[in-house]
């Protein structure tokens, strides 16, 4: 591992201690809520990609360092995407700057994260005239502030070009004056006056004197005629009446393309990468585990909730019972190994009196029987719905994770694992070891609805415990209720264990998009049924033995 891999622990706890607050990699963006920053998983085995981690890492460290989030409560700027777009893009220059000044080394790694955005700002520019103006203005901002803050020698190549884009579709002076408030925000010293300048921009876009140019009347009547560019605009006129902000028609229509432009998404608003479209190429690599990314020797163990946890599960003993007498018989049926057939050999009978015992022609060992069992557990923020019954569905897939542990319990031969994702701080958390009685740590099963879904970090994790173990037959189940961060590195780890002979079962709540990935799944409708549905799983999964028959 290079240099870089190994410092990013130490990077990570000095962080932390700066400003108080903890450090997750999962999920697919970078953000923060000023108490955790959360930061994509990158392969830091890769120079480059480390650096874009530190990248990430500083920045959002700059956001709880500087800005003051109070102001991302006010009104006008939740319910208003330009607005809190135009705040973010301003806010970002001037954390950025001021972070570069306090901590050596931080400047690079933020400018190697704005230039690895070049194929998007190529795409961009190829596209630039058919987008809402709004977006190349928010372009425009991003990069002259840069330039101003940061001094990134490229954004101010990229801010001319799209000054002089500008200078055909808006008036020239209404320009200057874009540029001059963006010059004034590189001097002011904290969020409450950068809040103050991108009210008045707004001001300067919103208003009746402002010019947009070259409005296209064919244009207005294929927007006219599209039903989602209408629903989109009224419903934004609709937010703006209820604000009491006066809008002029012209920009009311820009603001319509430009929520649809960006897919009302604030990380699609200028040419930089979505954070999914970096987590997509950069991680979820066999060779990158989040504990890799974090330095931590032990695995992440889930932080043990109710100490009475257990006695959630208390009314499950009957089916737990049936399950566990149902999964010894299948194991003791394959504990040894014998020499039985249906056809005998006439010449080797003939034999038997001294002492062959090799007298069918055809032989079926039984073969000593060892399994690996792993319940992964989706515990993403949509496992906080209800579904009309007393318990979310994160607290039912809590318990039956728990109550398939204990029926397997103490059972020769079967090793059962459980793992939740995302962890805590981490893609995953271990509820249960290979090695662990599910009884003695049943606390760890009591696990809260938290982050994305980083289904795939959770697999590979799944299967480098199987290696580890190294059991003949290795089955995963997963529980969840919708598709995973990344789609595409799913389909690896399916093409992975189909390779190497692993089982994957997935149970999905209300989420019929889970048969596009998995192979054997199961879809019902609410979490009520997955105790049901999940031991009936299982009870399949130890039918009748499969004998091996070898020929003589």
């Amino acid at each position: 591992m290079n240099t870089l891999s190994h410092a990013l622990p130490i990077m990570v706890n000095n962080y932390a201690k700066l400003f108080g607050v903890s450090v997750r990699i999962q999920g697919s963006t970078a953000y923060t809520n000023g108490r955790v920053i959360t930061i994509p998983r990158l392969d830091i085995k890769n120079p480059i990609k480390a650096r874009l981690a530190y990248g990430y890492l500083a920045h959002e460290s700059a956001h709880i360092r500087y800005t003051d989030f109070a102001v991302l409560k006010k009104d006008k700027i939740r319910n208003n995407l330009f607005l809190f777009s135009l705040f973010n893009i301003l806010e970002d220059s001037r954390i950025e700057a001021l972070i570069s000044k306090e901590y050596i080394g931080v400047y690079e790694n933020l400018e190697l994260l704005n230039n690895y955005y070049r194929d998007e700002w190529k795409s961009f520019c190829s596209t630039m005239s058919s987008i809402s103006v709004l977006n190349v203005i928010c372009a425009f901002i991003q990069c002259y502030s840069q330039s101003l803050c940061q001094k990134f020698s490229e954004s101010r190549h990229r801010a001319a070009l799209l000054y002089f884009h500008l200078r055909h579709r808006i008036n020239v002076r209404d320009l200057n004056k874009i540029a001059a408030l963006v010059k004034d925000c590189s001097l002011v010293r904290d969020s409450e006056a950068v809040y103050k300048i991108c009210l008045k921009i707004f001001q300067l876009l919103k208003s009746d004197r402002f010019s947009f140019k070259g409005d296209d009347s064919i244009l207005k009547q294929q927007e006219d005629n599209d039903e989602n560019f209408r629903n989109i605009l009224d419903e934004s006129k609709k937010n703006f009446n209820k604000s009491k902000d006066k809008i002029s028609n012209s920009f009311l229509r820009e603001y319509a393309r430009f929520r649809i432009t960006s897919d009302d998404d604030d990380s699609k608003v200028t040419p930089s990468r979505n954070g999914a479209e970096i987590i997509q190429e950069n991680s979820n690599s066999k060779t990158s585990s989040s504990r890799e990314d974090f330095g931590v020797i032990a695995e992440n163990i889930c932080n043990p909730g109710r100490d009475d946890f257990i006695h959630e599960v208390s009314n499950t003993y009957g089916i737990r019972n049936a399950l566990h007498n149902r999964v010894r018989a299948y194991v003791d049926s394959l504990g040894n190994c014998s020499t039985v057939g249906n056809r005998i050999n006439p010449l080797k009978a003939q034999l038997i009196s001294l002492g062959e015992t090799r007298i069918f022609k055809d032989r079926i060992y039984k073969k000593e029987f060892e399994t690996a069992i792993h319940i992964l557990v989706d515990v993403s923020s949509s496992m906080l719905t209800s579904d009309g019954g007393p318990n979310s569905r994160c607290e039912d897939a809590c318990k039956v994770a728990l109550t398939l542990s204990l029926a397997l319990e103490g059972i020769d031969g079967i090793k059962t694992m459980a793992t939740y994702f995302p962890g805590q701080c981490s893609e995953y958390d271990v509820a249960l070891k290979a090695d662990e009685r599910a009884s003695m740590v049943a606390s760890r099963f009591d696990q809260k609805p938290r982050g994305s879904t980083p289904l795939a970090q959770a697999l590979w994790y799944s299967f480098d415990k199987f290696q580890e173990i190294g059991y003949s037959r290795n089955i995963v189940l997963v529980i969840t209720d919708g598709m995973p961060d990344s789609v595409n590195n799913v389909k690896n780890c399916f093409d992975y264990a189909k390779e190497h002979h692993i089982e994957i079962y997935g149970i999905s709540i209300r989420s019929e998009l889970i048969l596009k990935l998995f192979e054997h799944a199961s879809i019902i409708e609410n979490a009520n049924e997955l105790e049901r549905k999940a031991f009936s799983l299982f009870s399949s999964l130890f039918d009748a033995p499969k004998n091996i028959i070898q020929k003589n």
